[in-house]
């Protein structure tokens, strides 16, 4: 597995946060399988769906990428919209979540973390 991100899909981006979401997404497309099934190819939604990045074509299980520059998560998961989010995580069709640290010196996958999916409980 190739760690390292397609640095030239970022040519004509300046933020560092659209330059990390279509590094990381990309890599994520590239690269993950369905932890569910095990199908090996993920697809991805069109961009700015709420919470929702990748799905299995076999299984239909949703997947959530987060990424932070960086080696570990932290304490703290930024997200955009808190309220999308509770929404979403509560929902019947809830995503399992990809969480992604990645190195800038390198422009590389640091870490890979999955979390599945949980029903039967509210916020």
């Amino acid at each position: 597995m190739n760690l390292a991100f397609d640095l030239s899909l970022a040519k004509g981006y300046t933020s560092q946060s659209q330059i990390a979401r279509v590094l990381t997404e990309d890599w994520m497309s590239r690269n993950s399988y369905c932890p569910n099934c095990g199908t090996d190819q993920l697809n991805q939604f069109k961009n700015n769906l709420p919470v929702a990045d990748f799905y299995c074509g076999v299984c239909a299980h949703q997947f959530e990428l987060k990424s932070k520059l960086g080696p570990s998560m932290g304490k703290k998961i930024v997200d955009g919209a808190y309220e999308s989010m509770i929404k979403r995580i509560q929902a019947i069709d809830n995503p399992n979540f990809f969480f992604l640290t990645y190195l800038r010196s390198t422009w590389s996958v640091d870490n890979l973390m999955i979390i599945p999916k949980h029903r039967g409980f509210n916020l």
